[in-house]
């Protein structure tokens, strides 16, 4: 089967013991080659800023290189993609390909103007905290970009970054929205209709992604999910933006080694993704969409806007 994840902090969160083959986190590339035949994964670099330093380049830097030797030392497996180009030769080879996001780009301090000469071709704005560029949606929905956050914005948009609204507030997205007519992503959102919870995306916004055939990865966190936070309470949410029209947008954003081991029952990591596919392609969506969900949406769209 084909399998692309939008979302995973595996890369900060594997111990020093491990490594991106095998370890003990929730994915590990032995686990996917098991079941996946071709993989691409965007990988997020992340840290909670308020346990930074106040000027955090030097402690970003590391956890960026760690990160990168983390997937040098795989690269007879998995290739470090910048391009859609890149992907696509990663595949043709018959490896695995990766992509960086900055998961809230303060952490890389005065670093950030120059995130895309480090790989990333995604970017967040802010974690769930309130930051110097933009209000996290944990933080509050009414509060949006700053203008210093705006100033950023407009120049990761100018190098072809795309913008990532997960961990936005409300008003932060709109603020993307007024900013650029460009397809942006939510990598990890759900939808609020279904599960009241403020990281998950209003339906006015997921109506928006469907008028820029961006990218929504769906998140299999519990805390997101509601209800008795099962498969079939997971499902509802993919249903309620299907019905809106969202077949060409809706991807998977499992947020593996972001929120513990706190999924619905039925999945304790990336090696349970062939049970999530049979169960939305036989007992719910059908294969034509299930297929758009694992992978074709995602790739269609990295086609499209990764350059």
């Amino acid at each position: 089967m084909y399998y692309f994840d939008c979302h995973a902090d595996t890369l900060t969160e594997i111990p020093d013991s491990g490594t991106l083959m095998h370890n003990s986190c929730c994915l590990d590339l032995a686990r996917v080659r098991a079941f996946a035949d071709r993989y691409t994964q965007i990988f997020a670099i992340w840290q909670d800023r308020a346990a930074m330093p106040q000027q955090p380049e030097e402690a970003f830097q590391a956890l960026y290189e760690r990160a990168i030797r983390l997937l040098e030392a795989q690269k007879e497996h998995i290739a470090f993609c910048r391009s859609a180009r890149d992907m696509q030769n990663a595949h043709a080879q018959g490896l695995a390909a990766a992509f960086l996001s900055i998961e809230d780009i303060s952490i890389m301090g005065s670093l950030a103007p120059r995130a895309r000469e480090y790989g990333f071709r995604f970017a967040m704005l802010s974690w769930n905290y309130e930051n110097s560029l933009a209000c996290g949606a944990v933080s509050g929905q009414h509060r949006g970009l700053t203008a210093q956050g705006l100033s950023l914005a407009k120049h990761l948009l100018a190098q072809n970054l795309v913008l990532d609204i997960s961990h936005l507030s409300d008003q932060g997205a709109e603020d993307i929205f007024q900013l650029t007519e460009r397809p942006v992503m939510a990598s990890h959102s759900n939808a609020r209709d279904i599960c009241a919870h403020p990281r998950n995306l209003k339906k006015e916004h997921i109506q928006e992604f469907i008028r820029r055939k961006g990218l929504m990865g769906i998140n299999l966190y519990r805390l997101f999910i509601g209800g008795k936070q099962q498969l079939p309470d997971l499902l509802r949410h993919i249903d309620a933006i299907l019905e809106l029209g969202g077949e060409d947008i809706l991807a998977l954003g499992a947020d593996f080694d972001g929120c513990g081991d706190a999924f619905p029952q039925g999945i304790n990591g990336v090696q349970s993704m062939p049970h999530l596919k049979k169960i939305l392609e036989q007992e719910q969506f059908g294969r034509d969409v299930t297929e758009k969900i694992f992978w074709k949406n995602a790739q269609r769209f990295v086609l499209e806007h990764v350059a």
